[in-house]
């Protein structure tokens, strides 16, 4: 995290989840980012839990055998991760220089989150510069990673034969890539906007809230697309591939017809979403009691969740805002699903800070 783009070659970026592995092949240009490769590796069931790895040398051989086989040959990988283990913050500290953060945090970290510099890697980003009291202070992002998770990622990337630049962090991978876009969908403006963004992923869904680049709140719920897929199996004997058929089929989640086949499917969905949008509710009152001022203005979804249809407007019905996936970006050139590559391409962006 933290590194510098290197010029302007072409990188892979993956983002490793716990159901699959995004990966994008790209670069940057003049214009903003091509991406001229893109695929999804299943990734094998047990392998990893909450962005720990638990099975190295499985891991190692499902990206190996499908890089081989599409032909991968770019070594330079940017990778994004996340995990409940993965601790953010906001904290104030009074003004230093900028060269002179990081051994601030060095010495001080413990003071403001519950976390040795020995056990975790600390990256910062700066998000505003205020006086109070008369005295000028910073406030800060603190994202610690653990060191042994961070060793982990590496070991497995040197393993391949890859060259690792970044680790990034997934909600700042979808904070980078809002900022990066001026417009999403040709109808919605980002500068100035506060977005939740709902990452619905296999083990759990991410609730980011963000505002012109900066992560202003981050949480994990611990539901995510394998409760749904559970909650189904409880009634239901289906395979894994069976469930993700008939969610496919479903026309839109907020009609159901008990004439259709899936409409038994579809009633469960719906009350594991009611369920999980409770608890959203709850990050989101809580970013809006921190100052007067706060507002959420769109809601972003992805992740692979989001491709259930009409998911976009019951989350507008639910918060009374708008809700939208992501179809297009202005200064992102790419064919595939937004909604499945964004941390992926978010992940090449580099810009200053985390």
């Amino acid at each position: 995290m933290g590194l510098s783009f290197k010029g302007r070659q072409k990188v892979i970026a993956l983002d490793i989840g716990a159901y699959s592995i995004k990966v994008v092949e790209g670069k940057e240009n003049k214009k903003g980012i091509v991406i001229n490769k893109f695929f999804t590796i299943k990734t094998p069931l047990g392998v990893l839990k909450d962005g720990s790895i638990l099975d190295k040398d499985l891991l190692h051989y499902v990206i190996s055998e499908e890089f081989k086989k599409r032909k991968i040959r770019t070594k330079d990988v940017y990778i994004t991760i996340n995990s409940s283990k993965i601790l953010t913050r906001e904290i104030t500290i009074p003004k230093v220089d900028e060269d002179d953060i990081e051994s601030f945090l060095r010495f001080q970290i413990e003071d403001y989150i519950p976390v040795s510099m020995d056990n975790y890697v600390i990256q910062y980003k700066i998000l505003e510069t205020f006086y109070e009291d008369n005295l000028e202070k910073i406030n800060l992002l603190i994202i610690a990673i653990p060191k042994d998770m961070v060793e982990d990622y590496l070991d497995l990337l040197k393993n391949l034969n890859l060259n690792p630049v970044v680790m990034d962090y997934q909600p700042n991978s979808i904070a980078k890539l809002i900022k990066y876009n001026s417009l999403i969908n040709n109808a919605y403006p980002t500068e100035d906007i506060t977005f939740a963004n709902i990452d619905i992923g296999y083990d759990s869904t991410k609730i980011s809230i963000i505002k012109n680049g900066n992560i202003l709140v981050s949480r994990i719920i611990e539901i995510g697309g394998s409760y749904i897929d559970q909650s189904i199996l409880n009634f239901n004997e289906f395979t894994v591939d069976e469930i993700e058929d008939r969610k496919r089929k479903i026309e839109n989640i907020n009609r159901i017809d008990e004439d259709d086949e899936s409409h038994g499917i579809s009633n469960i969905i719906k009350t594991s979403i009611i369920l999980l949008t409770e608890k959203i509710e709850l990050v989101f009152r809580y970013y809006l009691s921190r100052r007067p001022d706060n507002s959420i203005n769109l809601i972003l979804i992805t992740g692979g969740v989001s491709n259930i249809k009409g998911l976009d407007n019951m989350l507008s019905n639910m918060f009374n805002m708008p809700a939208i996936s992501i179809e297009t970006l202005d200064n992102v050139d790419f064919k595939g699903k937004f909604s499945d590559y964004a941390n992926s391409i978010g992940t090449i962006i580099r810009t200053s800070g985390v």
